[in-house]
């Protein structure tokens, strides 16, 4: 998105790299501390009432809310909330990703401003990283209780089933509330859906193909011209350059683009996956 590539150029050096660490980190230290002073917690939730009094620290502090009480479910979401956010920040960038969960951070702010909400309001906003990469990858494994496994694309439903019950339950303030966090979702994800421009998952819908994706097209964004444009030379034909190499058969992404390349951490050079676990050190 164009407006979003310009912010990257005005703000992109304010960008925080490995964000979902820090925020993650920020869940820890608000579970331990709780443990030993349960009260804590309600020091760090959002309410406009008492940011008004001057506890402005609240405007932020409501992320750092752990998703649960319990040991087990906490490491469990910080497991989780932590390698899809990681995740979305390779594919995005490290603006982009800043970009949506910020916006989704100061969309909840509004709400919450405007119906007097308070709580624990930006579990939502960390559900959204779920559902954005399921978007993406749809065809991802989740593994519930850690031995059935279900289809990403699936767990939307299962999504949108818990919010409709949280909206049934909490009544229309509820579903602002859960627009708001949705924000960057809506930024993403459903404004490029209706303008014909939402992203194209390769057919096995592995992850790492999506960010090939991603990458081929911040590439040819950075190179300033679309792919298969005209060759400013005067050629007439675009000049197709190969970005991954197999150290053993010579194959790029230019003869198959459903192929995929690693690099082996001994030998430090690349390979086409055929090769990757089978070739000589």
């Amino acid at each position: 998105m164009n407006f979003l590539n310009k912010l990257e150029k005005k703000f992109g050096k304010f960008a925080i790299p490995n964000l979902m660490l820090y925020i993650m980190f920020g869940q820890g230290i608000v579970f331990f501390a709780s443990m030993f002073n349960p009260l804590l917690w309600y020091n760090f939730v959002f309410s406009w009432e008492r940011v008004m009094a001057g506890e402005i620290w609240r405007l932020i502090t409501f992320i750092f809310i752990p998703s649960s009480t319990s040991p087990i479910w906490f490491f469990l979401w910080v497991i989780i909330y932590y390698s899809i956010g990681s995740q979305l920040e390779r594919v995005w960038g490290t603006f982009n990703f800043n970009f949506y969960y910020f916006i989704s951070v100061i969309s909840t702010i509004f709400v919450c401003c405007l119906f007097g909400m308070s709580g624990n309001v930006g579990t939502y906003i960390n559900l959204s990283l779920f559902l954005s990469y399921a978007t993406l990858v749809p065809e991802a494994t989740f593994y519930l209780y850690f031995f059935i496994p279900v289809k990403a694309k699936y767990l939307i439903a299962f999504y949108f089933v818990i919010l409709g019950m949280d909206v049934l339950s909490y009544g229309i303030p509820r579903l602002f509330l859960i627009t708001a966090s949705l924000a960057g979702y809506i930024i993403f994800f459903v404004i490029p859906f209706f303008m014909g421009k939402r992203m194209r998952v390769k057919p096995n819908g592995s992850y790492d193909n999506a960010l090939h994706h991603q990458q081929q097209q911040r590439r040819r964004q950075q190179s300033g011209r679309p792919a298969g444009a005209p060759n400013q030379n005067g050629g007439g034909k675009a000049i197709k350059v190969a970005f991954h190499k197999c150290h053993i058969c010579g194959k790029t992404e230019l003869d198959d683009e459903s192929l995929e390349f690693r690099y082996c951490s001994t030998c430090n050079k690349e390979y086409c996956i055929d090769h990757l676990k089978d070739h000589p050190h």
